[in-house]
């Protein structure tokens, strides 16, 4: 069930996250082998925080299982306080359609060029990805998008890498994208690019951020990391 949430709330939420980010550091980053080598700099939006203790074991996980998502308290911030169409409460029929999105997307982006292998068990993982959907951000109205506007906006989830074998949260991600057609999840009958995207650009985010963590990337742009104790 999606829920309605407050401008003030939201502010509230947005000062609070604002006190966890990770400070901006200078552009070149520290050479293998060296002990700041995790202390990553030149950070972007789309890094993951990385627990402090993460067990050196992580570095060679390979087998990833993509969880179902969680997509029951998604809250829908609408452009006016009064104006939430109840299309918004995402049905059954719209989990399938979301998680086949999610599975599709992630399996593509995680595999590519055998980085990690996809499987179809928690037994058999070393990692398992969860994703909870947080808010919807429509830009328009539901009137404004029928009078010809233009159906932009965002979404937000929460990602977690877990260890398999402990339960413990590797690392994490909060992040927002953009989309031309955030109306695209307001009424979803089957697969939809603007949706596929969004899905698609986050585990892009998360394949080139574990590659990194792990020493494996050669990606000049691939997110840098920094330590976070939490």
């Amino acid at each position: 069930m999606l829920k309605y949430c407050s401008l003030p709330v939201i502010l509230a939420l947005v000062a609070l996250g604002g006190c966890a980010q990770v400070e901006q550091g200078k552009a070149t980053a520290p050479e293998r082998g060296d002990a700041a080598y995790l202390k990553g700099v030149d950070t972007r939006s789309d890094e993951l925080y990385v627990k402090a203790n993460t067990p050196e074991e992580a570095m060679r996980y390979r087998r990833v299982y993509i969880a179902q998502a969680d997509l029951d308290n998604v809250n829908v911030i609408p452009a006016e306080a009064d104006n939430l169409n109840d299309d918004w409460v995402i049905e059954d029929a719209e989990v399938v359609v979301i998680q086949d999105a999610i599975n599709r997307e992630f399996t593509a982006t995680l595999s590519f060029q055998s980085a990690y292998t996809v499987v179809d068990s928690p037994e058999n993982a070393e990692i398992i990805l969860n994703t909870t959907v947080v808010a919807i951000h429509p830009n328009e109205t539901f009137e404004q998008v029928a009078a010809g506007a233009r159906p932009s906006g965002s979404i937000t989830a929460s990602l977690a890498l877990v260890d398999a074998s402990t339960g413990r949260v590797l690392v994490r991600s909060v992040d927002t994208r953009s989309t031309d057609n955030i109306w695209a999840f307001n009424q979803l009958d089957n697969q939809d690019a603007a949706v596929d995207a969004i899905f698609r650009a986050w585990g892009n985010s998360i394949r080139r951020g574990m590659l990194a963590l792990q020493g494996r990337s050669s990606d000049p742009l691939a997110p840098v990391l920094r330590l976070e104790e939490q």
